[in-house]
């Protein structure tokens, strides 16, 4: 007999074991009857089995120990942050390799192809979003503001850059996690690149992304859900520290901040654009009031913002998941 507990649910919700940040919208869902199964895709093969038909449309049921899904049953899934597909010990590298791909294929490709499903959000949408030379590009022309930017493995060109710009940074194009002997491991930040390390030839080892300095008053956390735009304002305690906000740890200032009309039509079109529901914006703002896009995470934190200014963001996100479950 298969494992059941109550109703097969509407609502997926994807992510790790430890994920505080899904609780809270749970904690909505919950409130308002609405039925979810949170489940990690990275239990599967091991203790989630997938058994999918297909005859012009896929039906099926995905089976964990205490809770069953039919397929047809789905109408949202909230994307958080699953792990990794598992694998049995003992197989080697290459098999080890086919056995994640394939559980990856199988069980996304089948919740992708559902189609009265709502995707917050959709796995593929996220992973040309992150993609910082093409969001700058769509921000752009969704008519944000963008830094002056540069992207070169030639040093030469940061020489000329540099000296055009006057002060400049440098990011990683995707999040790295360094690992140090002494200092542990933690985010690569943006940094400054002082003068003397413009023409650095280890520039000429891989793509690298410049910018502009840009004068900065505060900075601002910008959370897009579905059409609405939550903005908080960040301030650092010491205003001469790192450039990078987030290297100022707890030592910031929070305040909940009005977002310009002209902001959040451009933020709007620019998500309707990548196709995303949800999106963590970060902004600067210059001292003489204009918004510079800095760049959007569309799986990003927001917990800790809606903890330090009251700022609605779960309620938003557990009603696209409600809605998606009634419709």
């Amino acid at each position: 007999m298969k494992p059941r507990s109550g109703p097969s649910p509407h609502v997926l919700v994807l992510t790790e074991v430890c994920d505080p940040t899904a609780d809270f919208v749970l904690d909505h869902l919950n409130e308002r009857g609405v039925r979810f199964w949170r489940l990690d895709p990275g239990d599967f093969p091991d203790s989630l089995e997938l058994s999918a038909g297909f005859d012009g449309a896929w039906f099926g049921e995905v089976l964990g120990p205490l809770r069953l899904a039919e397929l047809s049953e789905i109408r949202a899934v909230y994307y958080r942050r699953p792990s990794g597909f598992k694998t049995r010990a003992g197989l080697s590298h290459a098999d080890a390799a086919f056995v994640r791909s394939q559980a990856r294929h199988a069980l996304y490709g089948v919740l992708a192809a559902l189609p009265q499903v709502i995707w917050l959000n959709n796995p593929g949408n996220m992973a040309d979003a992150r993609v910082k030379p093409y969001q700058l590009a769509v921000a752009a022309s969704a008519g944000l503001t963008t830094p002056r930017t540069l992207l070169t493995n030639r040093p030469n060109d940061v020489v000329a850059f540099g000296r055009r710009m006057g002060r400049i940074v440098t990011k990683s194009l995707s999040t790295v996690v360094y690992e140090d002997s002494e200092a542990g491991t933690g985010l690569l930040y943006t940094a400054e690149v002082v003068e003397a390390d413009w023409a650095d030839p280890g520039i000429a080892a891989t793509a690298h992304l410049f910018q502009e300095v840009v004068d900065r008053d505060y900075e601002v956390r910008l959370t897009y859900v579905d059409g609405q735009c939550f903005a908080a304002a960040i301030e650092p305690d010491d205003p001469d520290g790192d450039l990078d906000i987030r290297a100022h740890g707890r030592a910031v200032r929070y305040a909940q901040v009005r977002v310009p009309v002209e902001i959040t039509t451009a933020v709007r079109a620019m998500m309707d654009r990548l196709g995303l529901l949800f999106g963590a914006f970060d902004f600067i703002v210059r001292p003489d009031g204009q918004w510079v896009f800095v760049e959007v995470n569309p799986n990003g934190q927001w917990a800790w913002i809606e903890q330090a200014t009251g700022l609605p963001i779960s309620a938003a996100l557990a009603d696209i998941l409600e809605k998606g479950a009634v419709e």
